[in-house]
């Protein structure tokens, strides 16, 4: 069963996906990494939440 906060976390995580892949397609690199780096960030919280259940 999904917890209220791994519903909103993959929420974010789609956000950002498509964030980043808009980015990539104007050729905002800098921004894209960014975003990139955020949904690192994410993947790692949610991999923690995961381990910890």
């Amino acid at each position: 069963m999904m917890t209220r906060k791994n519903e909103e976390s993959l929420r974010t995580l789609a956000m950002l996906r498509y964030q980043a892949n808009r980015y990539q397609f104007v050729g905002n690199g800098s921004m894209c990494q960014q975003v990139n780096m955020q949904i690192r960030r994410l993947m790692n919280e949610i991999e923690a939440d995961a381990v910890k259940n």
